[in-house]
């Protein structure tokens, strides 16, 4: 494999990831809903796992930090659009307010439209290879 696009693959991949979320935020801006794609992934998560999630069940499966998606659900907590629901302890369901549910079908065409746009000038084929090398990106386990 050459070595000089291996060593930069890294750096592509967080520019690629940056250019979407940064397209996904702007055109939410530009339907009047403040929410920046950290939070609007841990609402998808929510709107499509049809069973209750805790913070740390959310954190494992966005492979993310259990302390940056606690500081994640505080803020859409204080926009009204998650509740916190007292299980046993110290353990919380994360559930959708009626807010939330209220902007779900809106977000959602939104996020679809503008990964359409990002996505649509690759073909069915270059989307299933792109897809495959992502799902094995995110399933390995290297040292």
């Amino acid at each position: 494999m050459d070595n000089q696009k291996t060593d930069r693959l890294g750096f592509m991949m967080e520019q690629a990831l940056g250019s979407m979320t940064s397209t996904l935020a702007a055109a939410f801006r530009k339907a009047g809903i403040d929410l920046p794609h950290s939070q609007y992934a841990v609402l998808r998560l929510i709107y499509t796992v049809d069973e209750p999630l805790t913070q740390i069940k959310i954190a494992a499966i966005l492979k993310k930090d259990a302390a940056a998606i606690k500081r994640t659900v505080d803020l859409l907590e204080r926009k009204g659009l998650v509740s916190r629901q007292a299980q046993n302890g110290r353990t919380n369901y994360i559930l959708p307010t009626e807010a939330a549910i209220a902007i779900k079908d809106r977000l959602i065409g939104i996020a679809d439209e503008t990964l359409q746009n990002i996505f649509g000038g690759f073909s069915a084929q270059e989307l299933a290879l792109f897809t495959d090398i992502l799902e094995r990106l995110a399933h390995s386990k290297h040292g």
